[in-house]
């Protein structure tokens, strides 16, 4: 647990830090058609974040605990990214390149320690790759709301340290604690009233850290369903608001407001009840892969109608308003 209550600590402080330092280099993030905010509000928060990861790290290496340090470099670095696009945009191409980059140096990493040869690896390492990439854009889209992030990474990190523990694999224990610990001292300067936000920094820095350890909890044996499951309302979210921007023939990935968080603000939700609500719902969706491990068909079918009910929240929120949808 020392690893949770050294992130904890560790990013209250540096957030408190850097707060100023954002404010005085006008790294700000400035309202557009896709905020949900509507004053400039410091970005780059995400940097306190990884700082309280790293550091909770570099304390559980020195009580004898493994560490993951080639899944906490690729967050490092891919985080590095993302601070460069915070002050100063990079291009769709470049972001995606590196991105890939990341997931395959992360993938086969993953694929050596723990999976081994054989076709099933071959099976692993394509998933992965597509997964670690996808994911981390979702978690970026996503991150649209006050404390909706540091939510969701909490309850990821819960899980990814209990299932860590219950496979004895300490060192995804170490970092699920050290993001769950993280993400609860970030969770009060971004919420109910953002005073910083992670920007890509910290959403390119945690998404990755969150997909790495599913990856790395599956190729160490866990389910698929168990690894996935914490991931699922962000990327049902964001897959459904890109099929639907498809078939209305509208760019893909130009600013807009279909997601499901966005669309309950709209609809008069508050920024944390519209957080926490798809915090809940990857709770819901952890405890049903973790009841149906044993029937993963019955499971993937629970999945599927938490999946569409979360889908529909805006439309039942509109039509109980009286509102057209």
């Amino acid at each position: 647990m020392i690893a949770f209550f050294v992130a904890l600590a560790a990013t209250i402080v540096c957030t408190a830090a850097l707060l100023p330092l954002l404010h005085g280099r006008q790294v700000l993030d400035v309202p557009n058609e896709r905020s949900s905010h509507d004053v400039p509000v410091p970005r780059g928060g995400g940097i306190a974040v990884i700082a309280g990861i790293m550091l909770a790290a570099a304390v559980a290496e020195m009580t004898g605990a493994p560490v993951p340090w080639p899944l906490l470099v690729a967050v490092v670095a891919l985080a590095g990214v993302g601070f460069i696009d915070d002050v100063r945009t990079l291009g769709g191409g470049v972001r995606l390149g590196l991105q890939l980059l990341a997931a395959i140096a992360l993938t086969a990493w993953a694929a050596i320690e723990y999976a081994g040869p054989g076709l099933a690896t071959a099976l692993f390492v394509s998933i992965s790759i597509v997964a670690i990439a996808g994911y981390v854009n979702a978690f970026n889209f996503m991150d649209g709301v006050n404390g909706i992030s540091a939510l969701n990474a909490l309850v990821a990190g819960g899980w990814f340290a209990f299932v860590g523990h219950e496979q004895a694999t300490d060192e995804l224990m170490v970092a699920g604690l050290a993001l769950a610990g993280a993400s609860l001292g970030f969770l009060p300067w971004n919420a109910p009233k953002a005073r910083i936000f992670l920007g890509d920094v910290g959403s390119y820095g945690v998404g990755l850290l969150i997909v790495g350890m599913a990856v790395v909890a599956w190729a160490d044996g866990a389910s698929w369903l168990l690894c996935v499951a914490p991931l699922v309302p962000y990327g049902v979210d964001t897959l459904w608001a890109l099929i639907k921007r498809g078939l209305g023939r509208r760019p893909l990935m130009s600013a807009h407001r279909e997601h499901v968080y966005q669309r309950l603000v709209d609809s008069g939700w508050q920024h944390l009840t519209a957080a926490a609500l798809t915090a809940v719902a990857s709770l819901a969706c952890i405890l049903v892969a973790w009841w149906g491990d044993d029937v993963p068909l019955v499971a993937v079918l629970a999945l599927a109608v938490l999946s569409f009910g979360y889908l529909s929240l805006p439309r039942l929120t509109h039509s109980s308003l009286g509102l057209s949808a």
